[in-house]
């Protein structure tokens, strides 16, 4: 599959993965990009709304307009009947599980649990090939991701490992490897993202297998956007041919310590990015007003044209 991988970025994206010593995987370029030009788009591989008291979302659109609960389980929502039939062959699954469940397990659902219990369940409807697969959408993607599952405190492991069990009794398969889900819940926790609309108000999670290959810079080419649950990658620069492709992990305005702190908390790495290396006072002031300027200045562009083309929509 990965070699699948590597040809369609190659000939569709302009793409290529590479490995370093020093940062595992990468996304290279292998064309020029333009300033706000899309690198690369892609389906979450499962994703889930946040759980709210105030407000629910669609399970598939994550919206909250016009939505109604599933009437067998009562635990997922739709707006309608085009999102609730394109998530019927998954939901179909997961609807039996959750209708079985008692209702103290219903209030510990987490997000992060359900996200689990749809990406065993996604593995084995693709196994079964009731859902197709293709080289942007299939469990080895996921399988490759990295868990640093040996940096894990003690303390986190147990809370993995209490996860774990309680995915294991939603599905209740025989064959379940309770130390495998728990390493997929530090997968989860190291690649997936926080989804997100145009005001950057969160919506939900989801896990995108290949954008997860971007590595992090406090200093980015790249910025990760989301329209509806769609992940993209669009340039904030120009990105010659050659260059490797970089988003933000976190919020780059803080000072070096607290990126590298947040960085290294969650992500378990060393940023040695540009900025970090910079270790300056005045230099750190300099560089944060710069990003603060660049990333205002682009998605104040993105959204304008969103707008625009909202308003005159084409023909």
């Amino acid at each position: 599959m990965m070699e699948g991988l590597q040809r369609q970025l190659q000939r569709d994206r302009g793409l290529t993965v590479s490995t370093l010593p020093d940062k595992g995987r990468c996304l290279f370029t292998t064309r020029d990009f333009s300033p706000g030009e899309i690198i690369l788009s892609e389906e979450p591989y499962v994703s889930v709304p946040n759980k709210s008291s105030a407000e629910s979302r669609c399970d598939w659109c994550f919206t909250s307009s016009n939505i109604k609960r599933c009437s067998s389980c009562h635990v997922v929502w739709y707006c309608g009947s085009r999102c609730q039939k394109s998530d019927w062959k998954l939901h179909r699954l997961e609807c039996q599980l959750l209708s079985q469940l008692e209702k103290n397990r219903i209030r510990s659902l987490t997000p992060s649990i359900r996200l689990m219990v749809k990406l065993y369940l996604k593995k084995k409807l693709q196994d079964e090939k009731v859902i197709p697969t293709n080289v942007m959408d299939n469990y080895s993607l996921v399988k490759n991701l990295v868990s640093h599952i040996s940096e894990v405190g003690e303390k986190q492991l147990v809370l993995y490992a209490q996860m774990a069990s309680l995915v294991n009794i939603i599905l209740q398969w025989p064959d379940l490897n309770i130390k495998e889900i728990a390493e997929n819940f530090s997968k989860l926790a190291c690649n997936a993202h926080t989804v997100c609309d145009s005001e950057l108000i969160p919506l939900g999670t989801g896990l995108y297998p290949v954008v997860s290959i971007i590595n992090h810079s406090c200093y980015p080419n790249s910025v990760l956007v989301f329209e509806g649950r769609m992940a993209t990658v669009r340039a904030m620069q120009h990105i010659p041919k050659g260059s490797e492709v970089l988003i933000s992990y976190i919020e780059t305005a803080g000072s070096t310590l607290t990126r590298q702190k947040a960085l290294k908390e969650q992500y378990f790495f060393t940023c040695s990015c540009p900025r970090c290396i910079k270790l300056v006072f005045l230099s750190d002031v300099i560089m944060v007003f710069l990003v603060f300027i660049k990333n205002f200045m682009f998605l104040t562009s993105f959204n304008h044209e969103q707008a625009r083309s909202n308003r005159f929509p084409h023909k």
